[in-house]
């Protein structure tokens, strides 16, 4: 008998050690899932008090990875109307969020601009733009910016939020190689504005902008000029 309480007595402590060495392991780190946006809220208008600020702990997917831990390293050529001016790096992130509340939309705010707006939306196949009215105060509008061509190709109105722009997509049927490395099955992006402004973007679905150029005119002159070229160099994505 006293064998067996002796063995009884021996494989609790066992037991209990395993239990307490177990509880004491690290527990793997739980993965958000991405949460997929599908909305078109093109053509939307908000009044001010309705777009509120917010803060996101979510992940959204679409063409853009979003979430407040992702974050983009941009080399940065910069010139003032054509003339070279000097390389500096700038890290894109996006870490601010507003929310509408009229449709519940999350909309994302960067804290430089790199070719996209500076407050949107992603879907799976366009970036809206938030914005306010021109003239009109407290109403902001949702303005469908960039889209994904069904085609090869499609041509749409567009505009700098001042001034109307042609705005272009394209499917790359060529990769596009730059020092961080060759992607394909990229798009790329125009917004001309005749006489005062162009943007050019070159952009992989699911990772972000790869490359971006932007030409103005300066005052008073129809010819627009070299001012930025930005390009991809790192990236971390969560």
């Amino acid at each position: 008998m006293s064998k067996l309480l002796l063995t009884l007595i021996s494989g609790g402590i066992f037991f209990s050690a395993c239990t307490k060495e177990k509880n004491l392991a690290p527990q793997p780190e739980q993965v958000v899932p991405c949460k997929l946006q599908t909305e078109n809220p093109s053509g939307r208008s908000y009044s001010s008090g309705s777009v509120v600020e917010f803060n996101c702990t979510e992940k959204h997917c679409g063409l853009l990875p979003l979430s407040s831990k992702n974050y983009w390293v941009y080399e940065d050529s910069v010139y003032n109307y054509g003339v070279f001016v000097k390389v500096q790096y700038d890290t894109l992130r996006f870490s601010s969020n507003k929310k509408s509340l009229s449709d519940g939309l999350t909309w994302w705010e960067s804290n430089i601009m790199i070719g996209l707006p500076e407050i949107l939306y992603a879907n799976d196949s366009a970036f809206f733009a938030l914005s306010d009215r021109m003239f009109t105060p407290d109403v902001i509008d949702a303005r469908k910016d960039f889209m994904i061509p069904a085609g090869d190709s499609v041509k749409y109105l567009s505009n700098f939020q001042d001034a109307a722009a042609q705005g272009r997509s394209v499917k790359l049927a060529a990769p596009v190689l730059t020092s961080f490395g060759t992607f394909n099955s990229c798009f790329f992006f125009e917004k001309n504005a005749r006489n005062y402004r162009k943007d050019q973007i070159y952009f992989k679905p699911g990772l972000g902008v790869i490359k971006y150029i932007r030409e103005e005119a300066p005052l008073g002159d129809r010819n627009i000029k070299l001012q930025q070229v930005s390009t991809l160099i790192a990236v971390h994505i969560e």
